[in-house]
């Protein structure tokens, strides 16, 4: 009887050694697209918004207070049509009160100072009014666009037309043009530290994403 089970366990191994032996390699694919074409994004007043000096006694207890709404333009000037995208990364991403605000960064003490936005007041493609658009993700096949108010951390930024279905496609444009509204709110006076001048730092980088 041993011998019998012992037999039938050689036969096994035998059979199934070939099916281990295929399985082991993979294969790597690596695949993309060089365009010839190259975009260049802008920011007016170099991309600075200077909210001056706050009053402590001017800040809400319990609320954030917006302490400032300004206005700034974002090109994107192309060589030739092409559809494009801007993500919002935020530098100071830890001390957001948000999600998809940007942060204003710490206090000495580690109390996080506010958030800030970029509000999306209108957008112009080669002379044409356009609609702003947004996504999450666009690594799918067919990523999910849907219209935009704000230059969200961590979302993409584009401007195209809606189809069938509430989707919307990035459109090719050649000169883009968005005017901004970027509102600045400090976090509420109660969770600060407020003895001593607090620097406001925020920074947000806009990085251009060919599609």
């Amino acid at each position: 009887m041993k011998k019998y089970l012992a037999a039938l366990s050689a036969s096994a191994l035998i059979s199934v050694a070939p099916v281990a032996l295929a399985a082991s390699s993979t294969d790597l694919t690596v695949t993309g697209l060089i365009t010839p074409q190259a975009c260049t994004p802008s920011l007016s007043n170099g991309g600075v918004i200077d909210n001056g000096k706050i009053s402590a006694k001017d800040l809400n207890p319990d609320t954030n207070t917006l302490v400032g709404s300004h206005p700034l333009q974002l090109s994107v000037t192309c060589s030739a049509p092409i559809a494009v995208a801007l993500y919002g990364i935020d530098n100071n991403a830890s001390s957001s009160l948000a999600d998809n605000y940007y942060g204003l960064g710490f206090t000495d003490t580690g109390e996080k100072i506010g958030i800030f936005g970029a509000r999306i007041i209108s957008a112009t493609a080669d002379g044409s009014t356009i609609k702003p658009i947004r996504s999450t993700d666009i690594s799918a096949p067919r990523p999910w666009w849907e219209p935009a108010h704000l230059m969200g951390k961590g979302e993409y930024t584009s401007v195209g037309t809606g189809v069938p279905g509430g989707r919307h496609i990035p459109s090719p444009v050649q000169n883009l043009t968005m005017d901004l509204d970027v509102d600045t709110y400090i976090a509420p006076a109660n969770s600060l530290t407020l003895t001593d001048e607090i620097k406001i730092d925020g920074s947000a980088t806009f990085e251009l994403t060919y599609l």
